[in-house]
């Protein structure tokens, strides 16, 4: 490679040289170690080399190699790095200290791989290297702008470009970006005379001053193929060029042990006239995890704690993720095999076994009957059901009570609540009676345990009018071809579609094309006023007829073309004329063609149960971010669609599930896990349950804006309802299809609101309240703090609570205004604040 770099040298000063190498080494790259060799080798039985057989086309070629050690205990170990690297004859290839293989004249030989005693062989072809070989601007240069991330969307893929220079996001638009380059400005930027005056080499090389600092070493592959292709005269591709059919990651996806902390990627590009070629150099890296492990420009990935990442490799447009999973033995760590209530507990303990980190016990009784209270029914036990519960010896009570909360009409009022928040559904968007309509057949659809594939397709295919038939609201909220598919995409399918309006998605594989054929499913949709609907005026419409306009087209904007319906990484439907484009779209949705929706539905009834999705965040699928437990959810898709997408049975089971069951204590192994399942997660009461325990534990109903008292905050329809308390602590304004619009995290108003607001304070020295029906039934200290506690934290004081209550009560002249106390603390405990 050196040799290469040589034949046309770079004329940058040696100084400077050194000091760009010292300034990327030390900000980007990875390297291995010497003193981590001989512990890393070991004595492995074979050596694997990818590929087993190299073949160099041209001057230009190269390759990267990856070893493999395998070993006795049927662990493998990439030892690219810390092998010994020679050829049977010199003068034919030569190779660098990151196994790089370069072309040195025609011929063949064989590289022969040494570590640990044993020896690969590994023949190599090389050919034409006499011949010129031109460089391909769309293949080679765009590639090399990739990697020194000069079209990114923080630098010139800005869509309004950087100090008047301006490239497509990340090369999506190579046409654009040749004129660009040779058209712009006079053509400025290159310069085929004196290629190494090129504005694009000098400010990427640091040698002129550059706003986005130095993006290339002089030796790298990019900087070599900018400089080829000024030097050859700044050639646009002939149309006969092949183009990119797709890559491959080698070694592919694996797990490794300690000592093993490192792994060599190698890309391998394919093409349409059959040709296959090294794009490790000319493609860019990333990690799902840069806390777990970093990757360097060269494609080498180095942990740095045990644990999973997805190394996203993206050549051209086209992108691949490598799951890496790394290993450290764990002193003590000694594997339980905990019991397994059903299929859920035998995938999360499969991983946590692996990862060597034990789960916690399963939580006491009043833990969990408090935890299922809230998350299927959102509401707090009362004393007396807390005490029956406790009370109560029967090995299977947790499964009744579980099938019992399931029944309750709370449970349709929780669940109604989550999904119209998602669904959007507010005045702003369907006026005050729409909202109560949707909201009508909503919790009708819920409470029914209608088929969530049923419920869907009644909101996907709605025409007629949003009052009479409310799932037609959803073409209320969301009403352009563009802005439903991005809603129904990150609804039902948990793909955020968004980046793909304007250009390719930077991160998965979703194209412009893809986004606007998508679109094309809504083409048709049209929206009239309901002339049936008495009393609309402009500023108050009513009601409004959603219905197949029958005609109506897409156009993708940068092509200009006309788009088909085409259903996400699938087939373009050969649809009927006059046939409702929404029902093929539906009828797709949960068939087992349709890969998305079972998982993403799926994933979003455990994320509301556990309070983090396999896949975080639920509407983020994609490949570069992996979920947490693949083999786990494929089993709660495949049950969840084998029972026809019953909500209730998938709650059902993952609440009988030893996982959901664990305590939110933690022990010595897994207080750092917040990704595997291996003990509760705490979470914050939402806006609403927190309002409504609050008035159940005080006994005192909040009264809401032209609603009967007694409504509970989860049963509101709207999420315009302007109560200070629901706002502070979170309450979406759904405007947004993301749960993400809820706010979860704690903060400074909201402790303001708990120590001094109104809403609870008010209710805490109301007479009427829990303590003053109490104390008027002169109520002995020890039975009242008892019903306190229940009420409020759904279990019995312990002995050390009892003491500072009674302590308290004791020493206050006015016993009233005690309990008072006694009750704000309990109330703004964590324990109550909190579901564990």
């Amino acid at each position: 490679m050196i040799r290469l770099i040589q034949r046309v040298p770079v004329c940058i000063p040696s100084f400077l040289i050194g000091l760009s190498l010292a300034i990327i080494s030390a900000s980007t790259a990875v390297a291995l170690e010497p003193s981590d060799r001989p512990g890393l080798i070991g004595r492995p039985v074979s050596l694997q080399v990818q590929p087993a057989s190299v073949s160099l086309n041209g001057s230009r070629a190269h390759q990267q190699l990856v070893v493999t050690g395998r070993y006795a205990d049927g662990a493998v170990r990439d030892l690219t790095a810390a092998c010994d690297v020679t050829f049977e004859t010199t003068d034919v290839a030569g190779v660098d200290e990151s196994g790089f293989l370069t072309p040195k004249k025609n011929g063949q030989t064989v590289v022969l791989v040494k570590a640990g005693g044993q020896t690969a062989r590994i023949p190599v072809t090389v050919v034409n290297v006499e011949k010129p070989r031109v460089t391909s601007f769309r293949n080679e240069v765009i590639a090399s702008l990739n990697v020194g991330g000069c079209n990114a969307g923080a630098c010139h893929g800005t869509p309004s470009g950087k100090n008047g220079f301006k490239l497509s996001l990340r090369g999506f638009d190579p046409a654009a970006d040749y004129l660009q380059l040779t058209r712009d400005v006079l053509g400025r930027r290159t310069d085929r005379q004196q290629p190494d005056a090129s504005l694009i080499l000098q400010k990427g090389l640091g040698v002129v001053p550059h706003e986005g600092g130095q993006r290339f070493l002089p030796s790298s592959v990019p900087v070599r193929a900018l400089r080829d292709w000024l030097a050859e005269g700044l050639r646009d591709d002939l149309p006969a060029t092949p183009s990119l059919k797709g890559i491959d990651i080698l070694p592919g996806s694996r797990v490794q042990l300690a000592p093993a902390r490192y792994q060599q990627l190698a890309v391998v590009a394919r093409f349409s006239d059959g040709s296959v070629r090294d794009a490790t150099r000319l493609t860019v890296f990333s990690t799902s995890d840069p806390a777990v492990a970093d990757v360097s420009p060269t494609g080498l990935v180095q942990f740095k704690q045990a644990g999973e990442v997805a190394i996203l490799c993206r050549y051209l447009m086209e992108l691949q993720t490598v799951r890496l999973t790394y290993l450290e033995p764990r002193s003590g760590f000694v594997w339980t095999n905990p019991p397994e209530n059903n299929y859920i507990d035998k995938f999360v303990f499969a991983k946590l076994k692996m990862l060597s980190i034990p789960p916690s016990e399963t939580c006491g009784d009043a833990e969990f009957l408090r935890r299922a209270y809230l998350d299927v029914c959102g509401v707090l036990p009362t004393p007396k059901e807390v005490r029956d519960f406790l009370a109560d010896k029967a090995k299977d009570k947790r499964a009744k009570l579980i099938d019992s909360l399931l029944e309750r009409p709370e449970y349709a009022d929780f669940w109604t609540l989550k999904w119209s928040d998602v669904f959007r559904s507010s005045r702003k968007a369907i006026q005050v009676k729409g909202t109560h309509v949707f909201q009508h057949w909503l919790h009708e659809r819920i409470a029914e345990n209608t088929g969530f594939d049923v419920l869907t397709r009644e909101m996907l295919t709605a025409s007629g009018s949003t009052f009479a038939n409310p799932p037609a609201n959803y073409y209320r909220v969301a009403r352009d071809p563009q802005n439903l598919a991005e809603t129904t995409a990150q609804l039902f399918f948990g793909i955020r579609m968004q980046c793909a309006k304007c250009h390719n998605h930077p991160f998965e594989r979703w194209t412009q094309d893809d986004y606007y054929s998508m679109a094309a499913f809504f083409a048709r949709v049209r929206h009239k006023n309901d002339p049936a609907e008495p009393g609309a005026t402009p500023q108050q419409p009513g009601a409004e007829i959603v219905y197949d306009g029958r005609s109506g087209e897409v156009t993708q904007p940068r092509t200009g073309q006309v788009m088909k319906p085409k259903f996400m990484g699938g087939a373009v439907p050969n649809i009927s004329p006059g046939t409702d484009r929404r029902r093929v779209l539906a009828d797709w949705l949960a068939s087992t063609e349709n890969p998305f929706f079972a998982k993403s539905v799926a994933n979003r009834i455990w994320y509301h149960l556990n309070g983090k999705g396999i896949v975080d965040p639920v509407d983020d699928f994609r490949d570069s971010n992996p979920s947490a437990n693949d083999e786990l959810l494929d089993a709660l898709a495949k049950d969840f669609a084998a029972h026809k997408f019953d909500v209730k049975h998938l709650i059902r089971t993952i609440m009988n599930s030893r996982t959901y069951q664990l305590s939110a204590q933690t022990n010595a192994y897994n207080a750092d896990d917040t990704k595997y399942f291996s003990h509760a997660v705490p979470k914050m009461m939402t806006a609403e349950q927190m309002l409504d325990a609050v008035c159940t534990v005080t006994e005192l109903p909040e009264k809401f804006a032209g609603l009967p008292l007694g409504t509970r905050a989860t049963q509101l329809p709207d999420g315009d309802i302007n109560h200070p308390f629901l706002k502070t602590f979170g309450q979406p304004a759904r405007e947004l299809a993301c749960e993400c619009e809820r706010e979860s995290d704690s903060n400074l108003a909201q402790a303001l609101q708990l120590i001094n607001g109104p809403t609870l304070n008010e209710k805490l020295r109301n007479p009427n309240n829990r303590i003053g029906r109490l104390l008027s039934a002169k109520t002995s200290e020890r039975d009242m703090l008892n019903e306190l506690y229940l009420a409020t934290l759904s279990r019995s004081p312990n002995e050390d609570n009892v003491k500072v209550a009674l302590d308290h009560l004791t020493r206050a002249a006015d016993k009233r205004k005690a309990w008072e106390d006694i009750h704000w603390a309990l109330l703004n405990s964590k324990e109550f604040l909190f579901r564990h």
